[in-house]
Parts: structure tokens; sequence; C-alpha cells
């Protein structure tokens, strides 16, 4: 396991993984403290982008100079978006740990394990069960 963050927290009271997880108390108070210094940064991310976006760019006389502005403020925008996915899906995964049900794949109920959650602490599937949902998405586009 990687070295404990900086100021690390507990796990709130009440608050842990799914019984069937088996996650150590160790290893879930490291996943509860990257899932909120992740947040924190997405949140960080997310606002200095929209701010970037709608940011005054003063007056621009030139088409060109108003075209690439433009361009510019799309794709922040949309960079700011994929970043309000990720944080909702770190919202997701600590309520999860607020219901004592983190740390098991939704969609067939086995234990994730720690190093797939270790890299995506916000993780849903297990890697079969991601795997499977790739396979038949693959199927369908054909």
């Amino acid at each position: 396991m990687p070295p404990a963050l900086a100021a690390e927290q507990p796990v709130p009271e009440g608050w842990g993984a799914h019984p069937d997880a088996g996650l150590t108390s160790r290893q879930l108070t490291y996943l509860y403290n990257r899932l909120v210094e992740e947040r924190r940064r997405k949140v960080d991310e997310m606002q200095r982008h929209m701010e970037e976006a709608l940011g005054d760019a003063g007056v621009m006389p030139d088409e060109t100079d108003m075209a690439q502005r433009h361009t510019e403020q799309a794709y922040l925008i949309r960079f700011a978006d994929k970043e309000r996915k990720l944080l909702n899906e770190i919202e997701a995964a600590l309520e999860k740990l607020r219901l004592n049900d983190y740390g098991v794949c939704e969609g067939t109920e086995e234990p994730i394990g720690f190093k797939r959650l270790e890299l995506r602490p916000w993780t849903r599937y297990s890697v079969a069960y991601k795997e499977q949902i790739e396979r038949e998405r693959s199927q369908h586009r054909r």
C-alpha cells in the first residue's frame, strides 16, 4: 500500500465498507482520504476551468481572435463537464461509504479488490464485470 496521504483523516464514525468487501480499516482510511482529496482537486479544477471559460476576454475586434476564444471556451466547458461527471462518481463512492456499501461491484455484488480501488477509488465495478459490460457494448455497436 502506498504511504499515507498528508493530514490523513479517519473515516467518519459509522461509515465503512460493505461486509463482503474484505477491506482492512487501514485500507479503508487510505481510500476514504483519496476520495476526499480527489473531490477537493476536482472541485478546484472545475471552478478554475469555468472561470477561465466565462472570464472577460476583453474587446476582440478581430474575428479570428473571437473564434479562437470561442473554441477555447468550448474546450474549457467540455473539460469542466468531464470533471463534474468524475466528481459525481466520487460523491457516489463517498455515499456508499456512508451507507456501508463501499467496495463491492454494483453488477455482481462481489468484492472489487483493493488494487482496483487503489487505482480508482470511485470505481463501481470489478474488472471482470467491467470487461463484460465493454464486450456487450462492442457487440451492440456491430
